[in-house]
């Protein structure tokens, strides 16, 4: 095979992975898995956790990293993390048939937790093989292509799974039975997306082989600027995923919004996050990744204090359909730019001969604020609880999701300020 047609064929099948894994994700992930955990008896910790799950994988990393400078190829560390990662989506799946039981939540979070430690292998491994395999003058107009797909085949997953939950529900443990079987599907698409690596040409990743790997891992944190963003990301990450677990939780329980409702919403933030990425990309173009971290924080916060608005005011009815339409809106605009601004900004600070290290080393930092701010959330929860019951408030609800909303709000002022040193320090 020529190697034009080579490469032509190795960014096809990029493609219908990534699309694949972005299908994976809608179907297992997110406020579908908040809802099949809290049916199999979930508490604020164990959302917590599940919400973790991800973050906590992928402080793996540095093991990918660690392959890499030993000269494993990417290719085979892709292959076998990507199909040793997937049965454990079979054990998901499989829970719905012991609902009540005490063991099944503990089970789903471990099942989740090797799923994702050994996928997040593959995913660390995937960033400097595609920056060595994607020629740099083809590379934005196929991953703005690919990244268009990959919302797409997340709102088809969004409008089956409301299909799905439309049709079960009335039915007994229909619900139930429809996220079981909604991963199940993940399981299966994802099986077809850990096949395409075996089309994908292998390439030889850069190092620098004349440092051993823990001297360049410490070499990481004596560049200023680069410790300085790990700082500022690892708290806004804190941050955002201190509350975005837990929305879920709160329109079910506290507003009594239905599931089907929730996925509707949830399609309509992707929709928007869809259509202003792009315009997101060019503001970061011209005036840098930092600036539009720090101009999409104030909408998370907005959000924030919006939630806050509807857990004071009791709104029914249309009235609430309109606020939440307007909620899911505006923080599809902050995640389109958080998203953006957190990969961008990361790429500013790191040497070529040492990216796969610099990007591991990230990593780790931001999954692992990710997991604790989703673990402490459930935790705090608790502990706001029980405050208000030491003190004996009246509206113990009220007094607890209002303090959680303002704990979000603080954490977000504090990256703000912390970003801001980046740029002066960089």
């Amino acid at each position: 095979m020529k190697k034009n047609e080579q490469l032509h064929q190795s960014m096809d099948y990029v493609f219908r992975g990534g699309v694949a894994t972005s299908a994976m994700d809608s179907l297992a992930v997110g406020s579908t898995l908040t809802a099949y955990a809290l049916l199999l008896g979930a508490g604020p910790v164990a959302i917590g956790i599940l919400g973790a799950v991800p973050f906590i994988g992928n402080m793996i990393h540095l093991l990918s990293s660690y392959l890499i400078e030993k000269g494993i190829s990417a290719k085979k560390i892709a292959l076998w993390s990507s199909f040793l990662a997937r049965p454990f989506y079979l054990i998901a799946a499989a829970l719905c048939f012991f609902q009540g039981a005490s063991w099944a939540v503990p089970v789903l979070i471990i099942s989740l937790l090797f799923s994702y430690l050994i996928g997040s292998v593959c995913g660390g491994v995937w960033m400097p093989w595609m920056k060595e395999l994607i020629p740099a003058r083809m590379m934005g107009r196929f991953f703005s292509h690919r990244f268009k797909w990959m919302m797409i085949a997340k709102i088809i997953c969004f409008i089956f799974a409301f299909i799905l939950l439309k049709i079960a529900t009335p039915y007994q443990n229909g619900e139930l039975y429809s996220y079981a079987f909604l991963i199940f599907l993940a399981f299966l698409i994802s099986i077809y997306g850990a096949c395409t690596f075996f089309y994908v040409e292998d390439k030889k990743i850069p190092t620098k082989e004349d440092m051993p790997f823990v001297k360049k891992v410490a070499h990481t944190f004596q560049n200023k600027p680069f410790s300085k963003l790990l700082t500022a990301l690892s708290v806004l990450n804190f941050a955002t995923n201190f509350l975005t677990p837990f929305l879920t939780v709160f329109m079910l329980k506290n507003l009594n919004v239905p599931m089907s409702t929730i996925i509707v919403l949830t399609l309509l933030q992707w929709l928007v996050y869809t259509f202003v990425v792009k315009k997101w990309g060019k503001m970061s173009d011209r005036k840098g990744p930092e600036k539009i971290l720090i101009a999409s924080i104030p909408i998370f916060v907005l959000c924030a204090l919006i939630f806050m608005g509807l857990n004071i005011f009791s709104l029914t009815g249309i009235m609430l359909n309109a606020v939440l339409v307007l909620v899911n809106i505006l923080l599809g605009v902050s995640t389109a730019a958080l998203a953006l601004g957190i990969n961008n900004t990361s790429l500013l600070y790191m040497p070529k001969n040492m990216s796969s290290v610099y990007l591991s080393v990230n990593s780790v930092f931001k999954s692992f604020a990710g997991a604790l701010g989703s673990i402490m959330a459930g935790y705090a929860l608790i502990a706001f609880e029980k405050t208000a019951q030491l003190f004996e408030i009246a509206n113990k609800t009220l007094f607890t999701w209002n303090l959680f909303y303002v704990t979000t709000i603080i954490l977000c002022i504090l990256s703000i300020y912390l970003l801001k040193k980046v740029k002066k320090c960089a």
